[in-house]
């Protein structure tokens, strides 16, 4: 129907002036249906905006209100000129108009926080048309018959409408928003019409030859006409843009409502000086110019009350925003077009540890690493093209550190659509980046792991026949004939052990687990290396925490950890070619047991600490270890429930090793008797183990 509603609005009229020649010859019907013609596109006009009024909101609703308030008085007029002409036989001339619309300025945006005010400002303006229609039009009906008003009311109706027509142009040439333009183009069209066709209406009505019902009634349907199409093509309302920045004042400023206030005592008293008509005229009008002021002035007071209103509640907003703004964990910077900084918020504060003052004179490069310069750039075009940019950058602190941080950017607009602000909302995501590594660590090893099982079983079953073979080789031949036998099956059975340390890397659970004070078994490990770290000159010092420390384990795994720390420590302190320490400790907070061991070595290099319990990798020379000890012992760890990792530390390296407490302690107690695996090996301690 939208697309078609300018052709309808044609094909009305074009019935409506055929109508009017078929009723040529017949007055009565003539006035009876151009009376009811002509009511017609008002209601239509009237129908189209209740029913559209829903898609608009603010000041733009307020705008079609007006019009409908318009057309509804308009109507109850005409149904009072159609009375006097049909019954009463004589003429009446209540007419009412809509240029008042046109203060809401609708194609500045919805405006919701300023219809109030604007509708004030509008009832202020019809109070003032209301108040010349009564002076002017009005009081001479209860003056004495004698003067000719007629013409004067013509000429004022003329300029009304050449005011309209005037200011719907101007509206369409000044609009910023193109639909919007259209709708006063729409209006302006139908107004500018009727204005022409007005003329000679006019005419007709002053020689006394106009009647209703013939084409003498375009001037009044051609407009409608016009409303109705520009009220069915008109923009819905669309969502307020909450990124955009709103000028200071939404609304006009008071004064606007100010001037019919000050209009009406220069107008009402004023013209009584320069044309006099006496009582009772006289008298009315100074009546009306009264009340009509005094009105005003209640209308104006309203109105600031409104726009105090208005400025309470928007700083009351500013206030929550920026209470939000700063109580916020994440870091919000807002920059000018050009890059400087306008403001931040306490969390930017905190992390680049600038002060605002110092913030302010400060632009966007100043903030980044050297080598994100042209990300600036960048950003730029993709908020301007696309309103978002997403990515992450590496922002620099005052004490030089850096920190990558999740950015998110948007612009702010101004009225006019323009850029003027950018703001970034960021997000320190050091901790995230680590914990994603660790996942892709854990993934990696967890796939490495299968890796190695399928790997271990298919080794495992070579080696048990090179073993089986060697063993009926020794068994045959005499002691002195079987060095080189002897030197195979060494080698088989250290094949064997790589193979089972393979398999313990990758066992995830084992049931062969028995209650063991933590404390006994580090202070064990501690005595059989000693004396090896004594030739080493290294020193092994224990403090271990008074009383037991129960944890149920697998003892074997628990000590090849313990072991393997204890090694690695050493062959660190030993690299140094000097005299050395390492610190044996375990501590308890009831729930868990941590032993952690220190040794005043090199250290592990920053670069290695993501991969020092990877398979296979070592950092020592080739030949001198297999890069499987830390991977096995994180396998241990983990499939005890525990955990094994590398803590910072002033100096040397300093694992922690940490295992869930036993609560109901029962030291050296069996609860599982090692059976399967552990016993076959018991019995052939150098055969590999089976698949």
């Amino acid at each position: 129907m939208r697309a078609h509603s300018l052709a309808y609005g044609i094909l009305y009229v074009v019935l409506y002036a055929a109508g009017g020649l078929l009723f040529r010859e017949h007055p009565l019907a003539q006035s009876i249906y151009g009376n009811v013609g002509l009511l017609v596109p008002a209601i239509a006009v009237c129908a189209i905006i209740l029913r559209r009024r829903s898609e608009w909101a603010g000041v733009q609703r307020l705008f079609w209100d007006t019009f409908l308030l318009g057309m509804v008085l308009w109507i109850i007029g005409h149904v009072g000129w159609a009375f006097s002409d049909l019954v009463l036989r004589r003429p009446s001339w209540l007419q009412w108009h809509t240029l008042v619309a046109l203060i809401a300025r609708p194609h500045h945006g919805v405006r919701k926080g300023a219809a109030a005010a604007i509708a004030v400002d509008l009832t202020s303006y019809a109070m003032l048309g209301g108040f010349i229609y009564a002076y002017f039009v009005l009081v001479p009906s209860v003056v004495p018959a004698g003067q000719d008003l007629e013409g004067t009311l013509l000429a004022i109706v003329q300029v009304h409408r050449l005011l309209l027509l005037s200011c719907l142009v101007g509206a369409a040439l000044v609009a910023n928003d193109r639909r919007w333009s259209a709708t006063y183009a729409r209006l302006a069209v139908g107004v500018g019409i009727g204005f022409f066709l007005r003329i000679s209406t006019s005419l007709a009505i002053a020689r006394g030859t106009y009647h209703s019902g013939t084409l003498f009634d375009l001037a009044w349907i051609v407009p409608f006409v016009g409303y109705a199409w520009a009220a069915l093509q008109a923009p819905p309302s669309p969502q307020e843009d909450d990124s955009a920045i709103e000028t200071p004042v939404k609304s006009a400023p008071a004064i606007v409502s100010a001037i019919p206030v000050f209009l009406v005592p220069v107008v009402g008293f004023g013209l009584l000086r320069l044309q006099a008509l006496g009582d009772p005229g006289d008298s009315f009008r100074i009546l009306l110019t009264t009340l009509v002021t005094i009105a005003g002035l209640g209308l104006l007071t309203l109105r600031l009350s409104v726009q105090g209103g208005e400025l309470q509640r928007a700083d009351a907003r500013l206030k929550l925003l920026a209470a939000a703004i700063e109580q916020t964990g994440d870091l919000i910077v807002i920059t000018r077009i050009d890059g400087h900084i306008e403001h931040a918020n306490d969390a930017f504060v905190k992390a680049l540890g600038y002060s605002r003052a110092e913030l302010t004179s400060k632009t966007f490069r100043d903030l980044i690493e050297p080598g994100f310069e042209q990300l600036g750039a960048h950003m730029t075009s993709e908020v301007r093209s696309k309103g978002l940019w997403r990515g992450t950058l590496l922002r620099r602190r005052r004490n030089g550190t850096t920190f990558p941080a999740g950015c998110t950017v948007v612009a702010l607009k101004d009225r006019t659509g323009e850029i003027s602000h950018f703001v970034g909302v960021e997000r320190d995501v050091t901790d995230e980046l680590r914990l994603r590594d660790q996942l892709v660590h854990s993934e990696r090893l967890s796939a490495i792991g299968e890796l190695i099982a399928g790997v271990a079983h298919e080794i495992n079953n070579p080696l048990q026949t090179i073993v089986g073979c060697v063993e009926l080789l020794l068994d045959q031949r005499p002691a002195t004939e079987t060095r080189d036998l002897e030197l195979v099956r060494r080698e088989a059975t250290r094949a064997g052990q790589i193979v089972r340390n393979l398999l313990a890397f990758v066992r995830r659970n084992t049931p062969d687990r028995i209650v063991m004070d933590l404390n006994a078994l580090v202070r064990a490990t501690a005595e059989l290396r000693e004396y090896n770290a004594m030739q080493r000159n290294i020193t092994v010092l224990t403090d271990l925490t008074p009383g037991i420390l129960p944890v149920l384990a697998n003892r074997d795994e628990l000590q090849q950890v313990l072991v393997n720390l204890l090694l690695n420590a050493e062959q660190a302190v030993a690299a140094d070619e000097g005299a050395g320490t390492i610190a044996l400790r375990t501590r308890s907070d009831g729930r868990m047991h941590v032993f952690e061991i220190q040794d005043d070595g090199p250290g592990v290099p920053a670069d290695m600490r993501g991969r020092i319990f990877e398979p296979f990798f070592t950092t020592k020379q080739i030949g001198e270890g297999t890069g499987l000890g830390l991977s096995i012992a994180h396998g241990i760890a983990t499939a005890h429930g525990g955990a094994l990792e590398l803590v910072p530390t002033g100096r040397g390296a300093c694992f922690r090793f940490t295992l869930p407490a036993y609560r109901e302690a029962r030291t050296d107690e069996t609860l599982a008797r090692p059976r399967g695996e552990h016993e076959r090996l018991a019995r052939h301690p150098n055969s590999p183990p089976r698949a």
